[in-house]
């Protein structure tokens, strides 16, 4: 498990399923992580089980719980994929599901967590993701984690109806080291659940 100020980061449990349901299948999550079509309890499950076996050498992914850390509180998803090498390069992505949970520095920290973990374990060089523009929270967190700002994929998302525009951001290993060296957020323990 991997320890932020306020989250902890650890492998996924089976038990974190009810959890996912409760907010998966609202509009204010979906439509801005992908396609706002609901999903079953079935697929959840399913998707769960190939998602707690990957291996981010073999399979290109990982995929952590995010949880409050003092209460151990299931809050979201943190995901690298698109983990390539010889490029050592990888995309992220973070999900708090819960509205009430957001606004209380949880995404940034686990964001700042799931950085150290691509530049100091996976030893990856660059990590990217893309969001909405108009997601002000999102960009906002990104950018107090040091990624920056390096293009648009114009009007390539189809959501409500209309074309959006994808803001693309991205952050160098040698950026995140100036602000958290080796020591900062070190394993404290096994998760082997």
């Amino acid at each position: 498990m991997y320890y932020g100020e306020l989250v902890c980061l650890r492998a996924l449990r089976e038990s974190d399923i009810g959890s996912m349901l409760l907010h998966w299948n609202t509009w204010e999550l979906r439509h801005t992580i992908g396609a706002p079509l609901p999903r079953s309890r079935a697929a959840m499950e399913e998707w769960f089980v190939r998602t707690s076996k990957t291996d981010p050498w073999k399979d290109d992914e990982i995929t952590l719980a995010i949880t409050e850390k003092r209460s151990g509180e299931f809050l979201g998803v943190a995901t690298l994929r698109a983990i390539r090498s010889p490029h050592n390069r990888g995309r992220i992505g973070i999900s708090i599901y819960d509205s009430e949970n957001r606004s209380k520095g949880y995404g940034t920290d686990a964001t700042r967590v799931v950085l150290w973990i691509a530049f100091h374990i996976l030893g990856l060089h660059s990590i990217s993701l893309d969001t909405f523009p108009d997601n002000e929270r999102a960009v906002r967190t990104y950018e107090s984690c040091g990624f920056k700002r390096v293009g648009l994929l114009r009007k390539t998302e189809f959501m409500a109806g209309q074309h959006h525009d994808l803001l693309v951001m991205d952050i160098l290993r040698e950026e995140f080291m100036q602000e958290y060296p080796p020591g900062a957020f070190v394993e404290q323990s096994i998760d082997t659940s």
